[in-house]
């Protein structure tokens, strides 16, 4: 067999088939949540799995310190994303992704009820939410966090989320022994 065949029909292999094995690799990625690993939470929303169970921890340690969670929106179909972003650039809704781009679509974004940025909701979460994997992503909305356990930083030992030292709880004192006589 001569070098030119040769060359000819490596040539026709790569035409044939390099476009197909390259294709698998430039898949775009998935934009929409499986199915069996969303999880409902008591409210109805739903969220993935992971993002649930950070959720439910961090919803719980809040309420040691009487402060309440809850989630206003969770996990969004490409439909509903689509409704929101047209809604959006019709001037007749909040600002919304495209969809596609939205983490509400993989079920690792919450919309949560805090009731404004100056509250102690608020101010709870930014200084609690990293340790539970979320944190605030869109600076215009101060209710939308995203679960993003690999890319959050644990804060310092004895540190909050924003660096600030934590507040020690006060020694309770001993009782006083009185030194009156009856």
């Amino acid at each position: 067999m001569s070098l030119a065949l040769l060359r000819w029909g490596v040539f026709l292999f790569l035409w044939l088939f390099a476009p197909h094995a390259l294709a698998d690799e430039a898949r775009p990625r998935r934009t929409e949540a499986k199915g069996a690993r969303l999880v409902r939470l008591k409210n109805g929303q739903l969220l993935q799995h992971d993002a649930a169970a950070a959720y439910q921890q961090m919803k719980a340690e809040a309420r040691t310190k009487n402060i309440y969670l809850w989630v206003r929106s969770g996990y969004r179909s490409h439909a509903k994303q689509r409704r929101l972003y047209e809604r959006y650039r019709n001037g007749q809704g909040p600002q919304a992704a495209k969809p596609g781009r939205s983490n509400h679509q993989r079920g690792l974004a919450v919309d949560l009820v805090i009731g404004g940025a100056k509250t102690p909701t608020y101010e709870w979460l930014v200084s609690n939410a990293c340790r539970f994997g979320f944190k605030r992503t869109v600076r215009s909305e101060p209710w939308h966090w995203e679960y993003q356990p690999r890319s959050v930083r644990e804060p310092a030992p004895g540190r909050d989320c924003m660096g600030r030292p934590l507040k020690r709880p006060r020694p309770e004192s001993p009782p006083v022994a009185s030194t009156e006589k009856s």
